[in-house]
């Protein structure tokens, strides 16, 4: 089990009445084992799937290597940093493809080592890690629908498939563990998965799978009597999906290269950025990448005489750099257009998590920024980036009243998004008195006109 999780008691789980959740079929894929055991392959698994289609995806999937690797910020719990955040670059010049600042890449990640290991070994299929093996619809099935799922090729290996194609993390659905307890030989193990899949439950299953993200490995860990067939989490256990990335660098400096940026947590490290991490370990580390499809939410040279106003939190300034970057090299070539006003507001835990602040700082002396603005929420005066955005409301409404100005918004799609547009709409219903519901619309009318743009993530 994740070492970062408390030790689950069973019985606490057990109601004494409870309706179990209809199992799933456990017989519709089948996977035969041939006796030739191959070498793990070095490529992704998924690769053997040809009609496979990757989401977004404006390009064809291309193996790159990493140039250059660098940590931005070090963890220190005692300072009370609780992630690391690290760069790398990537060497596309075999690619041709083309790309501006806020356009956004996705990578194709491999699951977990040791998480991958330790199904293996939870599932008995260590002595079949390497044994080639078909994954076919099984002859006894009778639903016509049913066919192998598209990112499952038809021949692999137990380690690629759980490398390399099923997210062993995805959220375990109640009809699946309903199913789970049906290769449970322990009745207590029996029970708990019975009853967590169970109507009566929501509340225990909410708390352990949905909020502190119980996954297979954890589920197999507290069970240990637990041996499902791998045919089974083939079926039901969703696709490991690329990872998007937004590009933190301009093309006009060099587009031979793109470099992205993000976070490493602590306590439970992604999927991707563990992936990320384990890769720039390597000699001559390569990765799987696609360009993305882009949208309206980047900075290309009609945008120069153009006002934007940027906010960001955390990581997410990774793209206003590459637009920063793009407007100092513009601002550099002969041009009677002048440049519009750049004003970015910036959330981070400390000054030390603000992304290349050293940058910031000289183009914020060279007026390619004409506003710079954080806010630190561990500091001694603790502040968010709402309390910035609210100090210099009257420049931003200033801003925004012109036909000109752009507002961009890159954050967290969850509570931080949500309070950063709340503060928006408060800004607008003191500074130009008008409802609340006026300064709701005011907001939906700008993002519809495409002036106000926004790229969050989860």
């Amino acid at each position: 089990m994740d070492a970062t999780r408390s030790p689950i008691n069973i019985h606490d789980f057990i109601l004494k009445s409870y309706t179990e959740a209809k199992a799933l079929s456990d017989s519709n894929l089948e996977v035969v084992f041939d006796e030739e055991h191959v070498t793990p392959s070095k490529g992704h698994g998924q690769q053997k799937c040809t009609n496979l289609v990757y989401p977004f995806a404006a390009s064809q999937l291309f193996e790159v290597p990493i140039k250059e690797s660098k940590v931005l910020l070090e963890s220190n719990p005692e300072e009370n940093i609780n992630k690391s955040i690290a760069e790398i670059t990537l060497n596309i010049e075999k690619t041709g493809i083309s790309w501006q600042p806020g356009d956004t890449i996705a990578i194709l990640p491999c699951n977990p080592r040791k998480e991958v290991e330790n199904l293996l070994y939870n599932l008995d299929l260590n002595d079949e890690a390497d044994v080639k093996c078909h994954i076919k619809v099984n002859p006894l099935c009778t639903k016509k629908t049913v066919k192998v799922p598209m990112h499952i090729p038809s021949t692999s290996t137990p380690r690629e498939l759980l490398r390399d194609c099923i997210n062993i993390r995805g959220v375990l659905k109640k009809q699946l563990l309903s199913s789970l307890a049906n290769y449970c030989s322990d009745n207590d193990e029996k029970s708990f998965l019975k009853c967590l899949s169970s109507k009566e439950a929501t509340t225990l299953y909410n708390d352990l799978i949905m909020s502190r993200g119980f996954t297979l490995l954890d589920i197999l860990e507290i069970c240990h009597t637990c041996r499902p067939p791998l045919a089974l989490l083939i079926e039901h256990l969703p696709r490991l999906l690329p990872r998007p990335y937004s590009i933190a660098n301009s093309p006009l400096v060099d587009d031979k290269e793109i470099q992205i940026i993000f976070s490493i947590l602590n306590d439970k490290p992604g999927v991707a950025t563990s992936f990320l991490m384990e890769k720039i370990q390597e000699e001559n580390p390569t990765i799987l990448m696609y360009l993305r499809e882009a949208n309206t939410f980047r900075y290309v040279e009609e945008d120069y005489g153009k006002n934007q106003i940027l906010i960001a939190v955390g990581t997410a300034l990774a793209p206003f750099l590459g637009f920063l970057q793009h407007k100092e090299q513009l601002a550099g070539q002969e041009s009677n257009i002048p440049s519009g006003q750049t004003c970015l507001f910036v959330g981070a835990t400390k000054e030390q998590a603000i992304l290349h602040r050293d940058h910031l700082v000289k183009w914020k002396t060279k007026n390619i920024l004409n506003t710079f603005s954080e806010a630190f929420s561990r500091s001694s005066q603790p502040q968010y980036v709402q309390d910035v955005l609210l100090e210099n409301s009257a420049n931003i409404v200033e801003l925004l009243l012109q036909p000109d100005t752009v507002l961009y918004l890159c954050a967290d799609g969850g509570e931080i998004s949500k309070s950063i547009e709340t503060c928006l709409c408060r800004i607008f219903h003191e500074k130009l008195q008008i409802s609340e519901t006026e300064a709701g619309q005011m907001l939906k009318d700008y993002k519809a006109q495409g002036k106000y743009r926004v790229d969050v993530w989860l």
